[in-house]
């Protein structure tokens, strides 16, 4: 029987953030591109003896691993899919109006994603 190895993985900062930038919008999917990555260490603390022989290694290793999760990360640029098209229904007495959105656009207000177009009433 193997002795177990176990460790407990932390990150610095705890809550890593992905930022990304938003590159386009469909009905279907708002494409974006991960333009950073919030994290500078990832930590293996030993939780068995035979984990804490092996400490000192691991952790050598897990210092390349910010670098090496930024390199993969960085750049890539998801679909992420959307339930449904972007606009609402209101109820007006026994009837309902759908207000969609035609031709969307995508632009930055400070640091908010604006998201504008031609409203489409039906």
């Amino acid at each position: 029987m193997a002795a177990p190895i176990e460790f407990e993985v932390t990150y610095e900062p705890s809550s890593p953030v992905v930022t990304v930038q938003a590159t386009g919008l469909n009905d279907k999917t708002l494409s974006v591109k991960v333009t950073d990555l919030d994290l500078s260490k990832v930590i293996f603390h030993p939780r068995t003896p035979l984990s804490a022989v092996l400490s000192g290694l691991v952790n050598d290793l897990a210092g390349r691993a910010p670098g090496i999760v930024k390199g993969k990360v960085k750049g890539l640029s998801p679909d992420i899919g959307l339930d449904k098209p972007i606009g609402c229904d209101i109820p007006i007495g026994s009837s309902t109006v759908h207000v969609g959105l035609a031709s969307p656009e995508l632009a930055a207000h400070g640091d908010m994603l604006m998201i504008s177009g031609t409203a489409d009433v039906s």
